[in-house]
């Protein structure tokens, strides 16, 4: 019986192939990704794992040579 041979996967499935495809699937196929296209402003499963801390920039306020004098509460900030 046979039957190993038949239940067996072929492994040359696997293999890439570059004989016969254009330099764009070629190098697509050799760096194992799908597409040259932008993922700009797309959602990528995955990718949510960082953060980025965004330094603020500091609001200063004019407490000197201001209309009604320098000892007043400050104006109410924007």
């Amino acid at each position: 019986m046979d039957h190993d041979a038949n239940t067996r996967q072929d492994d040359d499935d696997d293999d890439i192939v570059i004989e016969g495809q254009d330099d764009l699937a070629a190098m697509q196929a050799l760096m194992g990704f799908g597409g040259f296209d932008t993922t700009k402003g797309k959602k990528i499963p995955g990718n949510d794992v960082g953060a980025v801390r965004k330094e603020k920039k500091s609001e200063y306020r004019q407490y000197m040579n201001r209309q009604g004098g320098f000892n007043r509460p400050l104006s109410p900030s924007r």
